[in-house]
Parts: C-alpha cells; sequence; structure tokens
C-alpha cells in the first residue's frame, strides 16, 4: 500500500506512479493484483490513513467500522 500526497517533495507524482507501476505489474503477474495499491490525495508528505486503512481491512478481512 502507497500513499502519496501531490505535495510530497521527496519525488514528482510521475516518478512515484512509474515506479508503482512495475510493483503493480509483478503482483499481477503472480496473480495477486489485489495486494498492490496506491492512494493519493492533495496533501503534503504525511500518513493520511484513509485507503491504508481500508486496504488493510480488506485484505487482513477486518470487520467493517
Amino acid at each position: 500500500m502507497v500513499e502519496r500526497g501531490h505535495r510530497d517533495g521527496v519525488a514528482p507524482d510521475e516518478w512515484v506512479a512509474a515506479e508503482f507501476a512495475k510493483v503493480r505489474r509483478l503482483y499481477d503477474e503472480m496473480g495477486m493484483g489485489e495486494r498492490a495499491a496506491i492512494e493519493y490525495f492533495n496533501g503534503p508528505h504525511t500518513i493520511h490513513g484513509v485507503g491504508t486503512f481500508e486496504f488493510l481491512r480488506q485484505q487482513l478481512r477486518w470487520p467493517p467500522k
């Protein structure tokens, strides 16, 4: 799970997306593409948590809120 803030100064969105695409393709080829996800949000380098917690609920089969 990758969280990506559009105003994150670590790297441009395009670079992050390109690197994530490599990982996602590998996961797809191994038959587990649903185990790789990226969430973009309008913010800086921070823990956003929204998509990540939903991803964890789905992957770990946590009960819904």
